[in-house]
């Protein structure tokens, strides 16, 4: 016989599919699992199946009375105590938080939900080097696909060291090598190496985006703008003709958009500036 919860469980992946839909899936679901805790008062895994629901809808209060009904009907629920302290997290009580993640951790050190978890707390209430820490252990697990863990944990980097520029590079080249080359990790790299005035290195990178992309206008003008910067004006006025080119060379409808419109205007702003050296030529 399946278990009910098993069967809950089925009802919650076929009312709610993809995140993010409406209100109308996420109330039936709740209003089933509330009828279900008629039946079944205090049942721990349908309260746990509610608080989630609730918690992914933005019911934290609500969330949070279910979880804690969860884990005291099952003490030795390590899902209880992780959505609990999740919801803890997000209502802005974080030693309440920490403790229950420290106490998870301490059984299971290498619960990959908890430590990211235990990560992202660490660093919103200032302790970046912890964070750090929690991140570092996270990634040397295998089957890690989410490039946002390796943001994360650059970000977190610079915040406990504002001269870490590339210690935070290492971490997200360690995950373009791990992951391929994912636009958001090539894209923090460009604006990092861009920061601290790397040139040639931003040079290196964007021409790896511009390999990858079929629409190439912002990243010629993005180069424009990067050699404009490192004091390089006619090489950057050549960027701004590419970039106006690629503009002329798509079809009539795409040019017609707000957002290709506002580009050209950049870009003829640049070259009617024409090569007028930044004073910053002291970049690499």
């Amino acid at each position: 016989m399946v278990r009910a919860s098993q069967l809950w469980l089925s009802v919650l992946l076929l009312l709610v599919g993809a995140p993010g839909q409406a209100h109308g899936p996420d109330h039936e679901v709740i209003q089933a699992l509330t009828a279900e805790l008629e039946k079944r008062p205090g049942d721990p895994e349908i309260l746990l199946q509610r608080g989630e629901r609730l918690r992914v809808h933005g019911d934290l209060a609500a969330a949070r009375l279910d979880f804690q009904a969860s884990l005291h009907a099952a003490p030795d629920s390590n899902h209880a105590r992780l959505r609990l302290a999740m919801v803890l997290r997000d209502l802005g009580e974080s030693s309440g938080s920490l403790a229950l993640l420290d106490a998870l951790l301490g059984v299971q050190r290498t619960n990959l939900p908890a430590l990211a978890t235990r990560a992202d707390l660490l660093g919103r209430i200032g302790r970046h080097q912890e964070a750090v820490l929690d991140y570092d252990t996270l990634l040397q697990r295998p089957g890690i696909t989410r490039p946002d863990l390796y943001l994360d944990r650059a970000r977190a980097v610079l915040a406990a060291d504002t001269n870490a520029a590339p210690k935070a590079l290492e971490g997200i080249d360690e995950g373009i090598r791990r992951l391929g080359p994912v636009p958001s990790l090539q894209l923090f790299a460009l604006d990092l190496e861009e920061r601290r005035g790397a040139t040639s290195e931003a040079l290196k990178r964007l021409d790896e985006l511009l390999a990858g992309s079929t629409r190439k206008e912002r990243w010629w003008y993005r180069r424009g703008e990067i050699l404009r910067a490192a004091g390089r004006p006619r090489e950057a006025q050549a960027e701004y003709r590419r970039a106006l080119a690629a503009i002329e060379s798509l079809p009539e409808r795409l040019q017609r958009t707000m957002a290709i419109g506002e580009l050209r205007q950049e870009i003829d702003a640049r070259l009617a500036a024409g090569p007028i050296p930044t004073g910053s030529s002291s970049r690499r």
